[in-house]
């Protein structure tokens, strides 16, 4: 089992409060009780595995690199993002595009209006990740009669 899908199982059966099992043989497993084979990690790193942008296949081991890197159909975004470019494409086709972006050639006060947006958006976007944070950091939440509390 890769280190990906040992992690996975754990997480998974601390947030259901089991204990977490092997899905083949059914014994149980944790960090301690785990040891690495070499010998398979690197046959699974020779697998073939084919990439989610251009479809090629690639050995396991060299698709992360190939879709971070050297992938011509992965999606990527104009340079001019942070001034409020929304462009994302093919990153064959970034070039072109930067080439013909707007956004270096707007004012000074169309860019504040943008930057004033961004920041806006981004402000909303923190208030919900706070409010779903705050929810979350609640161990258990029981239900009792009317109000939802804390369960002890």
């Amino acid at each position: 089992m890769c280190a990906g899908c040992f992690i996975h199982l754990l997480a998974d059966a601390r947030l259901k409060e089991e204990q977490a099992t092997c899905p083949n043989c059914r014994c149980e497993i944790s960090k301690s009780l785990c040891c690495r084979n070499l010998a398979v990690e690197k046959a699974v790193s020779e697998l073939p595995s084919e990439c989610g942008f251009c479809m090629q296949q690639f050995p396991r081991s060299l698709l992360e690199r190939h879709q971070k890197e050297e992938c011509q159909d992965r999606v990527t975004q104009c340079k001019y993002k942070r001034i409020g470019c929304p462009w994302q494409g093919p990153y064959h086709e970034l070039t072109v595009h930067e080439a013909e972006c707007t956004h270096p050639t707007k004012t000074g006060n169309e860019l504040m209006e943008i930057l004033d947006e961004m920041d806006q958006t981004r402000k909303k976007e923190m208030q919900l990740y706070n409010s779903i944070f705050s929810l979350l950091s609640f161990e258990k939440i029981g239900y009792t009669g009317k109000w939802l509390a804390p369960r002890r």
